[in-house]
């Protein structure tokens, strides 16, 4: 299932996206009682597009962060 982030967040390259990703990947990992356990998501993707929604990559959210 796609979620998608309207908002989304300017960041100013790819490692900085990257970053997010890793950083919001700890939290859910954090905090189960808000996100779930995590085989609940484990096999999701986080993708990263670009303005135009241009994929530029996907991390499984198994990545150790």
């Amino acid at each position: 299932m796609l979620i998608r982030d309207g908002e989304g967040d300017a960041l100013p390259d790819l490692a900085a996206a990257r970053a997010l990703v890793l950083d919001t990947l700890r939290e859910m990992r954090r905090l189960p009682h808000i996100y779930g356990p995590p085989r609940a998501w484990q096999r999701d993707v986080f993708v990263i597009t670009d303005e135009a929604g241009g994929v530029l990559t996907e991390i499984p959210c198994d990545t150790p962060a």
